[in-house]
Order: structure tokens, then sequence, then C-alpha cells
């Protein structure tokens, strides 16, 4: 164990602790209040989020200790488990504004889409690994073959519906297709087959009306600016509203009156960006910087193609994520419900980040042999 931390990558592992504790403070900030106005815990939300960092560090310290190249071996089981539990939130999960994706436990929920995103990276890494030793890495078959990969969890999670983790979970793949070494041809024929399908999804109705109506407000918010522009009216009205420095913590209007719907979710950055302004959003910008360079350097020194395989399929997912939590707030992107990478509000979405972030540490560990 000792050597495991003398080869820990601290400088990842105190980028993620200050994002978690700045996350933390953003959800108290915009919480307390409409929470003592509801007669509830003001404490409430934030110490849920905290007991779910504490489950995340645990589940990561557990991940570091295991030599990743043997998780590849249980990677099927776990994908499986993963598409059996997209099969059970469609039949008893808990519906929410029109929409069933979590699992009910007591009093917690869990969100097999946010479990399958790693489950994917796994089972990728593995099978595209195995074509790169036999030398087939670039053959369509095998770009074919691990679309299947794909598609089957991308499915079941339209059908939640969610558009956004579908988004996500090709995205994944198409990095790490790209990072296998797969030719572009193969991969811009693909890209464009999606964007056909997609197409012809919108044309057909198989999306639905106000799937399109959220898609496509952040082109025109003023159009409906009670309801489907609304969210996006509010968000931009906060962001600006902070300038440089911020209207202070706990002092920004629209966090505090509660105008952004679920803003310690999906819209935690404008939270961010009234409260503490342009500099506090260049400081968390910063860290996610950080965060995705250490990845990458992991990504780069990894011992094995299977490692960097896993390392480009998280760096991949922490994009996305980042791009689109903060897009979407500024207009630049379809609302979607995508949340900052150890920002925002939600356990299961917490736990599979730190558990990804294990996963780069356990890689990073093993850049060279351990000795015991």
């Amino acid at each position: 164990m000792r050597r495991l931390l003398a080869r820990t990558d601290f400088v990842l592992l105190a980028i993620v602790l200050v994002l978690a504790a700045y996350g933390a403070l953003m959800i108290y900030s915009c919480t307390y209040k409409r929470l003592a106005r509801e007669e509830r815990p003001p404490t409430r939300t934030v110490s849920l989020q905290l007991v779910w960092i504490g489950l995340g560090l645990v589940i990561m310290g557990l991940v570091m200790a295991a030599d990743y190249a043997k998780v590849a071996s249980f990677s099927p089981l776990i994908y499986g488990v993963c598409l059996v539990l997209l099969v059970v939130v469609l039949v008893i999960a808990k519906t929410v504004l029109g929409a069933s994706r979590w699992i009910p436990l007591g009093s917690l929920h869990i969100q097999p889409a946010e479990l399958t995103k790693l489950g994917l990276i796994l089972i990728l890494g593995g099978y595209l690994a195995a074509r790169r030793e036999e030398g087939e890495h670039d053959a369509f078959a095998v770009v074919a073959h691990s679309l299947g990969y794909v598609l089957v969890p991308a499915l079941l999670i339209f059908l939640q519906p969610d558009l956004g983790t579908p988004i996500v979970l090709i995205f994944i793949w198409l990095v790490m297709l790209y990072v296998v070494g797969a030719r572009i041809s193969h991969l811009g024929a693909l890209v464009f087959a999606f964007l056909m399908l997609f197409t012809a999804a919108w044309s057909l109705d198989i999306i639905r009306p106000h799937q399109k109506e959220r898609m496509t407000a952040f082109l025109h918010p003023e159009d409906d600016p009670e309801r489907s522009g609304y969210q996006l009216k509010q968000s931009l009205i906060a962001i600006s509203s902070g300038r440089l420095l911020g209207q202070g913590l706990s002092h920004g209007s629209q966090s505090q009156l509660g105008f952004v719907p679920y803003q310690e979710q999906d819209f935690i950055f404008t939270v961010v960006a009234e409260e503490w302004g342009f500099v506090g959003a260049v400081a968390l910008f910063g860290l996610f910087a950080g965060l995705l360079g250490r990845a990458l350097i992991i990504c780069m020194h990894a011992e094995d193609v299977y490692g960097r395989l896993v390392a480009a399929g998280v760096i991949a997912m922490f994009f996305i994520h980042i791009i689109a939590g903060v897009g979407m707030t500024m207009g630049l992107l379809p609302v979607k419900g995508m949340t900052l990478p150890f920002v925002s509000y939600g356990g299961s979405s917490m736990v599979v980040n730190f558990a990804a972030v294990g996963l780069l540490q356990s890689i990073y560990i093993r850049r060279q042999k351990i000795a015991f």
C-alpha cells in the first residue's frame, strides 16, 4: 500500500478534491435559503452531496488499489450488469418530469445510465486493445462490431427518454476508436450515418416534440421566454449579472430567488458565474483544464494499449460533460441533462466520476511495474 501511495498522482487527486469542495460550496449557496423557506433543513442537499463525495472517495481508493489490467477480465460482467439495470429502470424506475431514469433504493436513487458510461469504457477498451494486438484495429468490421457495444445501451437509455447520455456514449466510442488507430474515413462515414439517422428520427417524430423544443430553444430563447426558453433566459441573466468579481457568495439574486430551475444540478455553472463572476468562472475552467491535462498525461504514459484506451475514454467522458455543462448555460448548445464533473449535485454521477479518477490513478500507478 505504501508503494501505491508513493506512486499516486497527488496533483490529480488535489484537483478533484478542490472541484468537489467548490461544487459543494456552490450547492449550499443556491439551496439553503430555498430549503429554509420550505421549512426543511438548510443543509440537507449539501449534506447528501458530501455523503456521495465520501462514498466516491472510498470507491476511488478501491479502484486505485486494483490492477486496471485485471479489471479488464471483469468488464463483460460489469457491462452486462449495466444493461440489466437499464432494462430494470424501464420497468420499475421512478418517473420525474416525464423521464424514468432512476431506480429507487429507499431514500436513494441510482441512475444506471451514469454507471453505463464506465461499463462501456471498460468493455470497449478490452475489445479494441485485443484487436490492436491482432493488427485488426483499422478494419471496418472491428469498427462496426464495436458499434454494437454502444447501440444497445444507447437505445435503452433513449427509451427513458434521455438524449444526452447516448450522445456521450457515442462520443466516448469515437474518441476510443481514434486513439486505437481506426481509419478517419471509417469514422467520418459513421458520423455521417448518425447525422442521417438523427435527421430521420427528427422528421418522423421519434424525437418527441418537447425534446425538439428543448434542443432548439437555445437558438431563439426569446420566442418562448416563459416556457421552452425560460431556463436559458434566466441562466443568461444570472451569468451576465456576475460581471468581473460576482455578486458575492449567497448574494446572487437569480441563484437565491430560485429563478433558474434545478440550479444545483445541470445549471450549477450559473451559480459560479453569478456569485464569483468572471474570475470565479476562469478559476473553475483552470481546474477542469488541470483535470483533463493530468488525464492526458496519464493516457500518454500508460504502460499498455488497454490503459491508454481506458484513459482516453475517461477523458472523453469528462470533456463532453464539461463542454455541454458550460455551453448549454451560455446558450451555445442545446439544453440537455449534463452535469459538471465533481461540481453538480448528483449521487450516481459523483460516484462514477470518482471511480473514473480511480481508474486513471490505477493506470498512473502501474505505468511501471510495482515490486512488492
